[in-house]
């Protein structure tokens, strides 16, 4: 008799881990479901606080603001790279090392215009493949709108 009462409570002991690994694989599943969700959010949040650098950059002129909106180009990379968008970083960094060395606001507009192309191509990759939906429309936008001002602050005080 204790045999068979031992041998119920270990079936039930297999069912009730059989039902926790069930909501544990349901619970994950939901994870990877709002991943898209969470890298829009991670790129929304670099952007903001990439224009909140380019307010600071605002005061400087020539080769110091170009140093500072390359500084705010490799922050903003460095906050975008829990979401893997190599890219994207490989192009923000590619655009701030540029900044360093541009000599001329002409070089400096070029640094930012090559990184603007190279978002705009993945921008419209991820919205043809369907892939990663709002990485598109709102967070790979949001670096875009931060390059335009990026542009716009260096064409006007650079």
């Amino acid at each position: 008799m204790t045999t068979f009462i031992y041998g119920l409570e270990q079936g039930r002991l297999t069912a009730g881990m059989r039902m926790l690994a069930l909501a544990a694989l349901v619970l994950l599943a939901s994870l990877f479901a709002d991943r898209p969700a969470s890298a829009a959010a991670v790129l929304n949040a670099a952007a903001a606080n990439a224009n909140a650098g380019l307010s600071a950059c605002s005061s400087s002129r020539g080769k110091a603001l170009y140093n500072c909106v390359a500084d705010v180009l490799e922050r903003m990379s460095n906050e975008i790279s829990s979401v893997r968008v190599p890219e994207t970083q490989r192009a923000l960094q590619t655009a701030a090392t540029r900044l360093r060395s541009a000599s001329s606001k002409a070089e400096a507009v070029s640094a930012i215009t090559q990184c603007q192309a190279a978002i705009a191509g993945a921008l419209r990759q991820v919205k043809a493949t369907g892939h990663a939906p709002g990485w598109g429309d709102s967070g790979l936008a949001s670096i875009a709108g931060v390059l335009a001002r990026a542009a716009k602050l260096i064409q006007a005080k650079g």
